[in-house]
């Protein structure tokens, strides 16, 4: 039997006071978005291979923090894990709608793809001590709010100048991404003092899990679609995972500093913009 883990003398809600976690159901119509509904090819499948992995991951970090949450007594924490709760429960619902038509435009390996990250995240979470096991929706959050923050803050380098329900999709996704950025990992503080070990399961399982997934189905997509048949072609590609590694490989020793919380003045400022632009597209 797994040890019951405790909860520490420290544990809070490091969301800032004047940011509430809003679950929202907006609809998006998907139904009139072309194959390749970003920049190009390269960030579109890119952002494709991510929505494949992403309907698990979020019901993962449900079950886990609510498996948890009887552990924790902080009034606001325990507000906010329900709040995100609810925002990845309709995330789930519009990445699985996603996939559908992805499945239906001729990518048949995406349920294969979905039902072995299935099988490794059930795997992991089976032989994980509690320490470890809390620590997987923390590291996801880790991935998801980093890549809501680069898809916000450069989002010409994504989006071009497309516009459609995707998109908008995606901005409202990265919107709520951001908003509850912190909470998994307060949980994970609240309940393992020991912050570091975040570090090492992101090197040592979930940064190298993450890049063979995403990198690995985004190459299924390109040469599924033939656009790496092209010779003309490997330059943008390898161009792209130069410019786009960043993004799933940084910050992961920052979990070291015992004084380390999520929100930065740079995040808040990114998230007031944002939440404006939110606003007018699903209002």
């Amino acid at each position: 039997m797994k040890k019951r883990i405790q909860q520490t003398e420290t544990a809070h809600s490091s969301t800032p006071d004047d940011i509430s976690i809003e679950p929202r159901q907006p609809e998006f119509d998907f139904s009139g978005v072309s194959k390749y509904w970003l920049r190009d090819p390269f960030t579109s499948h890119f952002m494709n291979a991510l929505s494949i992995v992403v309907p698990h991951s979020e019901r993962t970090v449900i079950d886990i923090v609510r498996k948890y949450a009887d552990n924790i007594s902080d009034a606001k924490l325990v507000r906010d894990m329900d709040a995100l709760i609810r925002q990845e429960g309709r995330h789930t619902l519009m990445h699985l709608r996603c996939n559908d038509l992805l499945t239906k435009c001729g990518y048949p390996a995406v349920r294969l793809f979905e039902r072995f990250q299935r099988f490794f995240v059930s795997i992991l979470r089976k032989i994980s001590p509690p320490a470890w096991e809390l620590a997987i929706p923390a590291s996801f959050e880790h991935f998801t709010s980093a890549i809501s923050r680069e898809f916000i803050v450069n989002q010409a380098f994504w989006v071009g100048d497309k516009s459609n329900a995707a998109i908008d999709f995606s901005n409202w996704h990265a919107l709520e991404e951001l908003e509850h950025q912190a909470v998994c990992f307060d949980v994970f503080a609240a309940l393992e003092k020991r912050t570091w070990l975040l570090t090492l399961s992101l090197l040592f399982i979930w940064m190298p899990s993450i890049l063979v997934s995403v990198y690995g189905v985004q190459l299924y997509f390109l040469l599924k679609d033939g656009i790496l048949l092209k010779r003309k072609n490997w330059r943008p590609y390898l161009k792209f995972i130069f410019q786009s590694l960043p993004i799933l490989t940084r910050g992961a020793f920052k979990y070291f500093n015992k004084g380390y919380l999520p929100w930065s003045k740079k995040d808040i400022d990114i998230y007031r913009s944002q939440k404006q632009k939110i606003q007018n597209i699903i209002s």
